[in-house]
């Protein structure tokens, strides 16, 4: 199958284009190297370096292409910047995003799987949230991601939205959601102290990268014209127990710091994932001391 990745060259986009060169499809990876690294590009992969905000380039690279199914990850994910930056956030993920929509539109491509976030639900504490909670208005992160949504579902496209809890994994950068596990790997391996904000008692719904792509794969192998799902684990883990783990895992003993709690965090959060489960017979694989454990050994090897 002929398929397009955007932000193929990403965190998660490129272990998704991984796996889909493995299972036999022909992939063009869409990305313009703002946040994606050239080392992870799968060389079994076409590439065009492109600008999801470039309407002409867009287009050509789909009318060249010719593709059956859209997975598109690009986007501006880092918060402070887009609160720093909203114009330059707005363009990237709402304006990109329905240049992406549009020429999936245009060029007949079959169906769109897109990589959307919890990040929608704002300071919900319905935990674990299902897919039914209201989408509220709180970042412009989770707003611009809600509104995507909505476009795919007017653009009559088959479409899969999948909100994605606190990824992490290899590859990880330092920004992002659940990008506190890279953060901590880079200081352990430069014996630097962690820093906690607040008590360490806020909670995340951590989910592996590989069960990130898996989910991806269920919904391309989907006949479903629309849907929502959750990835998640649907389990909360504390920063504090993240903490321990990783200094128990990389066996280093550096100082633990406290600092003031980050204003207007979320304290607790985790998606509930039966919906997806039941559907596309999905559930996450990677405990998170596995996880953890491949991190590490990802980031002590590659920095």
């Amino acid at each position: 199958m002929k398929i397009i990745a955007t932000g193929g060259a990403g965190f998660i986009g490129s272990h998704l284009v991984d796996r889909l060169v493995i299972k036999g499809h022909h992939v063009m990876i869409l990305d313009d190297f703002s946040s994606g690294n050239r080392e992870f590009v799968n060389p079994k992969a076409e590439l065009s370096e492109t600008d999801i905000r470039d309407t002409d380039a867009v287009n050509d690279a789909f009318s060249s292409f010719g593709p059956e199914v859209v997975f598109h990850l690009a986007a501006q994910i880092d918060l402070r910047e887009s609160l720093e930056n909203p114009e330059k956030s707005y363009e990237v993920n709402v304006t990109g995003s329905k240049n992406v929509i549009r020429a999936s539109q245009s060029f007949n491509v079959k169906k769109v799987i897109f990589a959307s976030s919890g990040a929608v639900y704002g300071d919900s504490q319905n935990l674990p949230i299902k897919e039914s909670e209201p989408i509220t208005k709180s970042t412009p992160y989770g707003e611009q991601k809600a509104e995507i949504e909505k476009a795919l579902k007017e653009s009559g496209i088959p479409s899969i939205v999948l909100r994605y809890a606190n990824v992490y994994g290899p590859r990880q950068g330092t920004i992002g959601e659940g990008g506190v596990i890279a953060i901590f790997c880079k200081k352990l391996i430069s014996d630097e102290p962690l820093t906690i904000f607040g008590s360490g008692e806020q909670t995340r719904d951590f989910i592996n990268v590989n069960d990130i792509v898996s989910a991806n794969i269920a919904a391309l192998e989907s006949s479903q014209k629309f849907g929502i799902y959750n990835v998640s684990t649907a389990h909360e883990t504390s920063i504090n127990d993240i903490t321990k783990k990783l200094l128990t895992i990389s066996n280093k003993s550096v100082k633990v710091e406290r600092t003031e709690p980050v204003l207007g965090e979320v304290l607790h959060n985790s998606l509930d994932n039966s919906k997806i489960r039941e559907k596309f017979a999905w559930s996450p694989k990677i405990d998170i001391i596995q996880g953890l454990k491949e991190t590490w050994d990802w980031f002590s090897k590659n920095l």
